[in-house]
């Protein structure tokens, strides 16, 4: 039997109505049972329309990842709100993700397929949305470090927080240690202005030694 064509601006309400019902398939079944057929017979439409709305089940489990981590990221934004400065901020965004991530069905497929969810442009915008109004307001008040992009900033924490969550020690003093430690001092500006003191440092020191050198053989020639 011929499937029949969803009509135009129809595709992108089937394909959601498909996200939704991978989504309830996965919250009582798991992810390792779930079936593209059960997902299609829940959503109402053909096997076939499924595939080709979501292609592979690796694909749907991305989606289905995506759409809560829209939750997660409203529910993160509003946590956030409640503490000041930029680094309070962000280690209350990893105490909550270390500790509901794990619990998500869906978190083992994102962690198996880390670099390809990272590398996601849905997941990047995603994590951009969470986090980047926070780390742009650190750069412009002094905090954060200004010579990386925001969006290679928000990779580097959203691996962070991939790392911490799958960590076997997810407890709040080892997320505390990891911020403090490691994030903390890569994202600082103040490591960026020491680096640049030392460079300069360096440099000037070069200098002085060179003119040194150049005084030092003027006088040998002068003496001669």
């Amino acid at each position: 039997m011929t499937t029949a064509r969803p009509r135009d601006g129809e595709e992108g309400t089937v394909r959601e109505r498909l996200i939704r019902a991978a989504d309830a398939e996965i919250a009582e079944r798991g992810t390792s049972s779930v079936q593209m057929e059960a997902v299609a017979l829940r959503a109402g439409v053909s096997r076939a329309t499924a595939f080709r709305q979501l292609g592979s089940v690796s694909d749907m489990l991305m989606e289905v990842s995506l759409l809560r981590g829209r939750r997660h990221v409203a529910a993160v934004q509003a946590l956030m709100a409640t503490k000041t400065g930029t680094f309070a901020k962000l280690e209350a965004a990893l105490l909550y993700t270390t500790r509901e991530l794990p619990a998500d069905p869906t978190f083992s497929a994102l962690v198996t397929q880390r670099g390809r969810s990272i590398g996601n442009p849905a997941v990047h915008d995603l994590s951009v949305e969470a986090l980047g109004p926070v780390i742009r307001e650190g750069q412009r008040c002094g905090e954060v470090r200004t010579d990386l992009e925001v969006d290679e900033l928000v990779d580097f924490v959203l691996e962070q927080m991939y790392l911490a969550a799958d960590h076997v020690d997810r407890s709040d003093a080892a997320v505390r240690r990891r911020m403090r430690h490691f994030i903390v001092p890569a994202l600082a500006a103040q490591r960026r202005e020491a680096a640049e003191h030392i460079q300069l440092t360096q440099e000037a020191q070069e200098a002085v030694d060179a003119a040194i050198e150049a005084l030092t053989n003027l006088a040998g020639r002068l003496r001669r």
